[in-house]
């Protein structure tokens, strides 16, 4: 008999949203039984369990997870409660999942995701361990939805916000050549970037808009400031804000999703990418006209490049600390993944000095902070994204990114190929640096895999 086939096709609002998960909406009316006979709310059987499976997937792509890990996640927890097959579909806008449950017969949900949250790694590893937890011992399903729910209702930390924006900025902007004046300048405006997130952001009918009036409203300020303040260089304080919202980490995920496989994803977080460093050169672009700054934008730090590497390796942890704090990375990971960053820089400079070029470094740094986060991620038991990103912060390629945005906004071609070319190496090496060490691990895995067969 042919199994038969019911398909839920919808955007049901999010749990991080509505605070309630969409399987708790979902659970069926108390004396309701499975296929098999059993209590659903008591066994949880596949069928049922699906909208918290699509729950948990939807906060994750929101808290920052790549879709590797949702799909996997989901291909995981699905068959962990009972179901036959598993079918996950993923990419940064929906997510699609059908499963086979054990009688043959087949259930299609779909689910729109808003991913306008902020990355929170402090939610993402919670999620993953809630995921393990199921998979080795599956909770029943009201549990897990009143877990899932409590996750979604945390709070993302203000303190770790502001702290993580101060810090990262003024580190950046002294990182990329700006003076100590430039890098408290920069921290300064941080707090305002940092409020308008927390107030402006939950408005903003998407990330460009937000992006253009951000920058433009810390724009105008560092513009007024440079006014009056002499000896500052707009464009290094400018830059070390623009850390915090530059696209430069989903530009290097698009790249690697491409390279996995993930075409669809790739291509969406690129347009995506272009589209909110456009907006953000757009709005400073605006702001220095306005202020007729531009002039001022010049001066950098004037060191040896000795005097300069020494200055980056230092403000580099300070740096990666700052985006730790800014995703929400748990306490006692904050360290060791920040001193993935001075590392991952580290090996950047010294295969600078004996391979020509930018690419190859890169590819070289950004292959040892994938195998560097993958054993702090089995030391932790934690993704191996949430050292990962932290880790190639310095080498992502925010600077070169808002350059060439700058240089296209003023039709300064020469420029703009210039600095896309610079842009594309770092976020070309980064991604083949993981992919290959990716690929290695899942050749490792599934020959374990094979053997123990």
């Amino acid at each position: 008999m042919k199994p038969t086939t019911h398909t839920t096709s919808g955007s049901a609002s999010s749990p991080e949203r509505a605070g309630v998960p969409a399987c708790a909406a979902a659970a069926p009316a108390a004396g309701t039984y499975s296929a098999a006979g059993a209590p659903a709310c008591d066994t949880a059987p596949a069928s049922a369990v699906l909208p918290c499976l699509l729950d948990i997937g939807e906060l994750m792509l929101v808290a920052g997870a790549d879709v590797s890990l949702v799909e996997r996640t989901l291909d995981r927890m699905g068959r962990a409660y009972g179901a036959r097959k598993m079918h996950a579909f993923v990419i940064t806008a929906v997510i699609m999942v059908t499963m086979t449950n054990p009688d043959g017969s087949e259930v299609t949900l779909t689910r729109r995701i808003d991913t306008k949250g902020e990355t929170n790694f402090g939610k993402l590893e919670k999620l993953n361990r809630l995921a393990e937890e199921c998979c080795a011992h599956p909770v029943p399903r009201d549990e897990l939805s009143r877990r899932i729910s409590a996750i979604a209702r945390e709070p993302f930390p203000r303190r770790a916000l502001y702290a993580g924006g101060v810090l990262a900025a003024g580190s950046f902007a002294m990182f990329f050549g700006g003076a100590l004046l430039d890098g408290v300048i920069s921290a300064v405006f941080a707090v305002l970037i940092c409020w308008l997130m927390e107030r402006l952001k939950p408005l903003s009918p998407n990330n460009i808009v937000f992006n253009f009036a951000a920058a433009l409203v810390a724009g105008l300020g560092i513009g007024m400031t440079a006014r009056v303040v002499p000896g500052v260089s707009v464009d290094m304080i400018m830059i070390g804000d623009i850390m915090l919202l530059i696209p430069g980490i989903a530009m290097t995920n698009a790249a690697r999703d491409m390279l996995a496989g993930d075409t669809v994803t790739g291509v969406m977080r690129l347009v995506e990418s272009l589209l909110w460093a456009t907006a953000l050169a757009l709005g400073f672009m605006a702001a220095l006209w306005l202020t007729d700054a531009s002039a001022l934008a010049a001066a950098v730090r004037s060191t040896d490049p000795l005097a300069d590497a020494i200055i980056q390796l230092v403000v580099s942890l300070p740096a990666s600390a700052g985006f730790a704090l800014l995703f929400n990375l748990r306490g006692p990971l904050v360290v060791p993944a920040s001193v993935g960053g001075v590392l991952s820089w580290g090996i950047y400079l010294a295969c600078g000095q004996v391979i020509e070029g930018i690419f190859f470094p890169c590819l070289i740094a950004s292959a040892f902070s994938a195998v560097y986060a993958e054993l702090l991620a089995r030391h932790y038991r934690a993704p191996g994204a949430l050292f990962f990103i932290i880790a190639v912060i310095p080498l992502v390629p925010g600077r070169g990114l808002f350059y060439a945005m700058n240089a296209a906004v003023r039709a300064d071609w020469a420029a703009f190929s210039d600095f896309a070319l610079l842009t594309l190496q770092f976020a070309l090496g980064i991604a083949v640096g993981i992919s290959v060490v990716w690929a290695v691990r899942e050749v490792m895995r599934r020959f374990e895999e094979a053997r123990r067969a």
